[in-house]
């Protein structure tokens, strides 16, 4: 607990430094430049891309496909785990040949989707869910492959059924594991789906950054790199603070 609290202290010490170096070196110091805009026009390029780009939207539509993603990814799992669980145990060495598909690039995934389905926030929210689901599940896939003998003989002491044993012993100890993993999952969603908007070219964050690439709208890129920081940072914490909550024992 001290260790965390002398590393919190010195995050926040850092940035606090960094943060007077850059407004005292871009503010007053430097000229303009394409290196890093000055702090002043941070503030005017958010009311720019408020009023110009419709940040409001473009927020409402890349949280909501991010985080109902999430959530149906997690509902699914939970309410399928032990057959999710007994497919991969009872099957392991045949869908072993599967997990070719890991290399396949996410990014022609899109493409195509984007190919297949143009300017449809379904077909976005659809992309963004199989993303999730297939991370999870080839998560939950290496954890089975985990368990522990002595839990399962222990089970097998208490006469519990097969069915119980993947439901209560394999996803008890993955689920910690698992819930941990959502939060490496919930960044790469944020980047893939932008770059899915990014290639859609319509709606979301991914269409403003392309049109303030287009014009050339050097400030409003740095704006709105910090105001998705900002997104990324709270949604990580909000899974966080809720896997802390709910998952409380170790699968160690």
């Amino acid at each position: 607990m001290k260790e965390k609290k002398i590393l919190l202290q010195n995050s926040t010490t850092l940035f606090v430094t960094l943060f007077f170096v850059y407004v005292v070196l871009f503010e007053f110091i430097l000229p303009i430049n394409k290196v890093l805009p000055k702090p002043s026009s941070l503030y005017e390029s958010f009311i720019h891309i408020w009023s110009d780009y419709n940040l409001l939207f473009a927020f409402t539509t890349t949280t909501s496909v991010i985080y109902v993603a999430i959530a149906l990814s997690v509902l699914s799992l939970y309410a399928g785990a032990k057959y999710y669980i007994k497919l991969f145990v009872e099957m392991r060495y045949s869908i072993l040949p599967f997990q070719i598909f890991k290399f396949v690039p996410i990014f022609f995934i899109a493409v195509l989707f984007n190919l297949w389905f143009p300017n449809n926030l379904l077909a976005e929210l659809l992309f963004g869910l199989l993303v999730v689901t297939f991370l999870a599940m080839n998560r939950l896939f290496d954890e089975s492959k985990k368990m522990k003998e002595e839990y399962l003989l222990i089970a097998r002491n208490l006469n519990l059924s097969q069915s119980d044993i993947y439901k209560k012993i394999y996803w008890k100890s993955a689920l910690p594991t698992l819930a941990k993993y959502y939060e490496k999952v919930h960044l790469s969603l944020w980047t893939l789906i932008l770059i899915y908007e990014f290639i859609d070219n319509t709606h979301g964050f991914g269409f403003i950054f392309r049109t303030a690439l287009d014009y050339k709208d050097f400030t409003a890129l740095y704006t709105l790199a910090i105001i998705l920081s900002l997104l990324i940072w709270l949604g990580n914490s909000v899974i966080r603070f809720v896997n802390n909550r709910i998952i409380y024992w170790s699968a160690e």
